[in-house]
């Protein structure tokens, strides 16, 4: 019995060490499972009209320095606003972070925080502008046009481009209910409850507008304070 169970282990650990030696990924995956999970390939843009629009995809196109959730450890990220992944380079090629609820990825260089949240039974990147027991948010996005051909001499050739569209503002509510900021006051008043009140009198005081980013987070940072 001890010799099978030591030829068994000695067969074994060759091809671990194989896996290990062909899998490029092997001691990547091993560093960060914690963190990250599974790696997933991603597709790139190769055609030469996409790739004049291709860099509107990132907030920032080379990849900057970022702690994910709890770890200490430094990673090299970039968030793609128009797939909504935060992308990574191993190898040369390009993977994507799994998605976990409240995970936290902070590029503490460039004083950028981003969080999961769940939005109708999908989880998103958000940048988070400020902390505490409820959080405003930013909803970053790119989408894409695929132009026109142009089929007869009268038509007019459109290029397929990506394009930058108008971040939206949210509130997570106890860091786990999201809402969009909506436009009018009395809705945005809705939004807190029985603490409407008191944030409508804060607001007119302060000379506050929920439309305003830096004001916003003002108004979430007073609501916080309630109790």
């Amino acid at each position: 019995m001890k010799k099978i169970f030591l030829i068994t282990f000695l067969f074994i650990i060759p091809i671990v060490y194989a896996i290990a030696q062909t899998d490029p990924n092997f001691e990547f995956k091993n560093k960060v499972k914690n963190e990250i999970g599974t790696v997933k390939k991603i597709i790139k843009f190769d055609k030469e009209d996409i790739k004049k629009t291709a860099f509107l995809r990132f907030t920032h196109q080379d990849y900057k320095k970022a702690y994910i959730s709890e770890s200490k450890e430094i990673y090299f990220l970039r968030y793609n606003m128009f797939t909504d992944e935060m992308e990574y380079m191993n190898y040369e090629k390009t993977f994507n972070l799994n998605k976990n609820n409240n995970k936290i990825i902070d590029f503490f260089e460039i004083k950028a925080k981003y969080g999961v949240f769940k939005l109708k039974d999908k989880l998103n990147y958000f940048v988070i502008k400020n902390s505490g027991k409820s959080s405003v948010l930013v909803k970053q996005y790119v989408e894409f046009d695929e132009g026109k051909k142009a089929i007869t001499q009268f038509d007019v050739k459109v290029a397929p481009k990506f394009f930058r569209k108008k971040d939206k503002n949210f509130i997570a509510f106890e860091n786990t209910t999201v809402k969009i900021v909506p436009k009018k006051k009395k809705s945005f008043y809705a939004l807190f409850a029985d603490k409407g009140g008191k944030i409508k009198k804060y607001m007119s005081l302060k000379k506050l507008s929920h439309k305003k980013i830096d004001d916003l987070v003002k108004i979430v940072t007073y609501y916080n304070s309630l109790e």
